[in-house]
């Protein structure tokens, strides 16, 4: 299923640029995969993980798929930040001299940006299911941010576009799902006839 309000333009203000961290993820695992293999033919397949820490914490995990995208430029990592260190989304990057957290692997790396968008959307304590891998929740100021764009000039700084940036790869993602949809269809119609 795919939200509704997902042809609303995120940078003019609309009712999507409130869009809650907190929230069901609407993509699945391939949608999200399908995605970015299309940019990027050689990233990893993540989409599992976010569908399922995300679903575990309470966090939109296919927004925070967007978000780790924005991050990392489709998992090519032309930033600060390289491929080794399973930083999906800079936890802990402030620029040449301090390329962020390091995490032993992709899960453990996805895992920890879900904690941290816990971290920054809600005062409920973690669920300890998993152990705590964000080496930078503590640093958060809890609840501080319930919305996307409320990251703004938190998780980067300055930032004053960082959620909507978010939002609107996130609009690309569900658009290509439903064209994906649609044509499949399509081709079930085709065949039926």
């Amino acid at each position: 299923m795919v939200p509704e309000n997902s042809s609303n333009n995120f940078n003019q203000g609309g009712p999507a640029a409130g869009y809650s961290i907190l929230g069901p993820t609407y993509l699945s695992p391939e949608q999200m995969d399908q995605f970015i293999k299309r940019i990027n033919p050689n990233a990893l397949e993540l989409g599992i993980y976010y569908l399922i820490f995300g679903e575990y914490y309470g966090i939109r995990g296919d927004v925070a798929f967007a978000q780790a995208m924005h991050e990392t430029n489709y998992l090519r990592f032309t930033g600060v930040v390289n491929p080794e260190q399973n930083n999906f989304s800079g936890i802990g990057t402030t620029g040449p001299d301090q390329p962020g957290a390091v995490f032993q692997s992709p899960r453990d790396g996805v895992l920890a940006q879900i904690q941290h968008l816990f971290a920054y959307a809600t005062t409920n304590s973690l669920p300890d299911r998993y152990p705590l891998m964000d080496p930078r929740f503590h640093l958060v100021t809890r609840g501080s941010a319930s919305k996307w764009v409320d990251l703004n000039g938190k998780w980067a700084v300055p930032g004053t576009t960082y959620g909507q940036s978010i939002l609107n790869l996130y609009n690309n993602m569900i658009l290509e799902a439903r064209q994906n949809l649609n044509h499949i269809f399509i081709e079930v119609k085709n065949s039926l006839h």
